[in-house]
């Protein structure tokens, strides 16, 4: 809960500084919500590079569904758990970030990006057989 509240306070200050001080607190919540859903299909790409076909017997739509419904668990998740009831200013009054760096909030989506693109990247070598 401390990472989610450090990246919390870092994209709302991020959000605030780029004139957004209306919308910070919940499009911070959707940075956080989209970075979470790039991770997992960055994984599941990776997954099934090294998995057969048989190991993941699921349907496309199946897939679709389910990365929506996760999408949107998230969000509501994360709203409740930071916004709901104004309870992001008790998180940006508990946790003073000012001095702290914002390394881990840039590598956040960063490292989910990187891999997302790996991930596709390697599945499209593999369908051309040179992998």
């Amino acid at each position: 809960m401390r990472i989610l509240e450090y990246l919390y306070c870092k994209y709302y200050a991020f959000q605030v500084r780029i004139g957004h001080r209306e919308i910070a607190p919940f499009s911070s919540v959707l940075i956080i919500a989209f970075t979470f859903e790039l991770y997992y299909f960055g994984l599941f790409f990776i997954s099934i590079i090294f998995f057969d076909k048989d190991y993941f017997p699921i349907s496309g739509l199946f897939f679709t569904v389910f990365s929506i419904i996760f999408l949107f668990f998230l969000i509501i998740l994360f709203y409740f758990l930071l916004v709901h009831k104004g309870k992001y200013m008790e998180v940006l009054k508990r946790n003073n970030l000012t001095n702290k760096g914002s390394l881990g909030a840039i590598l956040f989506p960063l490292i989910a990006f990187v891999i997302f693109n790996l991930g596709w990247i390697l599945k499209m070598l593999q369908n051309l057989g040179k992998l």
